[in-house]
């Protein structure tokens, strides 16, 4: 049998999942999935939904950091704080696929190492919001059509307070720990330089 050309054997693998992308999976399964399951604990919650959600700081990071790897892992963090706590992650398919939208988003397109100008920042900031905004939005279609939360209730209180609970903070603290982290994750070698990794 004749044997595969390392060339076309080398190129193969890159376009396949590599130790690389389940580091970068695990990582941000692990940093936003813990996020998750502790600030569950948190007293004050609107619903099913909680009143404070630190997670959403990370999640655009990840996207950023990690590309489309990173944004899976967001999805397998919160699984997995589902499954700890006695949820049924199959009641949540619209919330989850919102937990991938939150770095996605940002992480599509904005593809810098580091800011380099006020423009940067702008753009980051846009993008965590326009992310953390849809997010929010399939959390609450979620509420509507799955947990069957009225849409009143679900629009008018929920959908509302996420936008301070997560997007308001992910706007004001991730381009924080992004312009304090990235230098360090470019330098590790941990940055994905294209979104597909």
């Amino acid at each position: 049998m004749a044997q595969m050309p390392t060339a076309m054997k080398s190129g193969l693998e890159q376009k396949g999942i590599t130790a690389r992308h389940i580091v970068a999976i695990v990582i941000s399964a692990l940093i936003f999935g813990a996020t998750i399951y502790i600030s569950r604990y948190f007293p004050i919650k609107i619903g099913t939904v909680q009143a404070v959600y630190p997670a959403a700081v990370f999640a655009p990071l990840f996207g950023v950091w990690f590309g489309v790897w990173g944004s899976a892992g967001l999805v397998v963090g919160n699984i997995l704080s589902m499954l700890v706590v006695g949820m049924n992650p199959a009641v949540y398919p619209l919330a989850l696929l919102a937990q991938f939208i939150m770095g996605f988003v940002p992480g599509i397109a904005f593809r810098k190492v580091k800011f380099e100008s006020a423009k940067d920042r702008v753009v980051f900031i846009a993008m965590v919001t326009i992310g953390m905004v849809a997010a929010s939005a399939l959390v609450v279609l979620n509420l509507i059509i799955f947990q069957k939360v009225p849409a009143h209730i679900a629009w008018g209180t929920v959908w509302a307070w996420m936008q301070v609970s997560n997007t308001l903070t992910a706007a004001v603290l991730s381009p924080l720990l992004f312009a304090w982290m990235s230098d360090y994750m470019n330098k590790s070698g941990l940055f994905f330089k294209r979104f597909w990794g």
